[in-house]
């Protein structure tokens, strides 16, 4: 049995009105060593939230005549860190149902328990209960404008930062994903999900491409003469596959003489991409010269089947809403299993982003996805942090290039043609 004695969870709330069943929690979280409180109405629930002590909530569903939902509008404006761990006698897809609406509301749920509550079962959900849990995701940062953007992009202020892709076969780098970083001396660090859709809408998303795709490449030709095998993936909007992405990819592979194969181009899935005779020439030719492409977040976006139908797509990206989501939900769990198993079926590789613990890992690698990109292994890294991460997972006794110590990333014809 897991043992949390020790650990500094804070103080549980739980939030149930069963006299007999709050006795059985109440008994089991004293033997854990954890203290609680008692809250048998939403009500007393609120007011005891206020506490700053109170780390977890363990909640039912099913208060009498009042929705156990209702303390989640509690959660949401408290400044402590919660984590939320649901109880009901519901069926397991009402539960899995009201976890993921915890979760569009920014709580975060540990996992939810049937009744009967086994003591392993409570053990286990508190040690993966982090003391800070409690995840704002928010667009609120330093206000910015088209021109603040023009210049940044002028002056080198916006870089290009780079998280791993690990094999889950043999834990090596095999990759990585380049993802643009806005660093203003004046405004601060201003979030992607600020700048981006500002680069969009002022018809600037086509030059940050251009910077990112260029030092991606220098930047992949410069750690290849120790990773040869280190691959580098961009996102590309499908509204910039065209003949004018076509040349510069080929002229920028020309420049920097970075291997084809070694290039992944990320495409967010959108009818666009599906129902374009233009884009799938654009897409063909990339791939006849060797470049990768991936379906990006691959699941939550449109036509998805006939995207990879009428594709030549060589590798599928499974999104982090399923994978973050698998833990807590069985439906995620499902459809993250179907798809990998979908994309081995078609021949095309798969990775998972978004993994942040090794029960995650461990759960992907069984069902066959090849490869993880998470918080797990390293958040996004500037070039020199990434150099020396890579350096710290690469074994000096191994060469990253040994086939019998790296899942090979491409094809032996992709990289033949290479």
């Amino acid at each position: 049995m897991v043992d949390v004695t020790g650990n500094d969870k804070g103080t549980v709330l739980i939030v149930e009105d069963d006299p007999v069943q709050m006795s059985i929690l109440r008994a089991m979280l004293r033997k854990l060593g954890v203290a609680s409180l008692a809250a048998t109405t939403v009500a007393q629930a609120r007011v005891l939230l206020k506490s700053p002590e109170i780390r977890t909530v363990m909640l039912d569903l099913q208060l009498g005549g009042e929705a156990g939902l209702d303390v989640l509008r509690s959660l949401e404006v408290g400044q402590t860190p919660h984590s939320l761990i649901f109880i009901s006698g519901c069926d397991e897809r009402t539960r899995a149902a009201a976890v993921r609406l915890a979760d569009a509301q920014g709580v975060h749920v540990v996992g939810s328990l049937g009744k009967p509550v086994t003591l392993e079962r409570v053990a286990n959900l508190l040690e993966t209960s982090p003391a800070c849990a409690w995840r704002v995701l928010s667009k609120e940062g330093p206000e910015a404008s088209v021109t603040d953007f023009v210049d940044a992009l002028a002056m080198g202020h916006i870089v290009t930062e780079y998280q791993p892709k690990v094999s889950l076969v043999s834990g090596l780098p095999v990759g990585v994903e380049a993802l643009a970083r806005w660093r203003s001396p004046i405004l601060g660090n201003i979030a992607p999900d600020i700048f981006i859709p500002l680069a969009e809408g002022a018809g600037y998303i086509r030059a940050l491409t251009g910077v990112i795709l260029e030092t991606s490449l220098q930047a992949c030709s410069r750690w290849r003469r120790e990773f040869p095998n280190v691959s580098v993936a961009v996102n590309i909007a499908p509204s910039l596959v065209d003949q004018q992405l076509l040349d510069l990819v080929t002229s920028l592979l020309e420049e920097t003489g970075v291997p084809a194969g070694s290039l992944i181009l990320e495409i967010t899935e959108s009818s666009a991409v599906a129902d374009s005779v233009s884009v799938s020439n654009v897409l063909t030719r990339l791939r006849i010269k060797g470049v990768q492409l991936s379906i990006d977040d691959f699941g939550t976006g449109h036509s998805t089947l006939v995207s990879l139908l009428k594709m030549p797509f060589s590798e599928l990206k499974l999104d982090r809403l399923f994978v973050a989501s698998s833990s807590a939900d069985p439906d995620a769990d499902r459809i993250l299993r179907s798809l990998v198993h979908l994309a081995r079926d078609m021949g095309l590789r798969t990775v998972a982003e978004g993994i942040e613990t090794n029960e995650v890992r461990n759960r992907l690698q069984d069902y066959g996805c090849e490869v993880g990109q998470g918080w797990l292994w390293a958040p996004a890294l500037k070039e020199d942090a990434l150099k020396a991460w890579m350096d710290r997972m690469t074994p000096r006794s191994t060469s990253i290039s040994d086939p019998k110590t790296q899942l090979p990333y491409v094809s032996n014809q992709e990289a033949a043609t290479s």
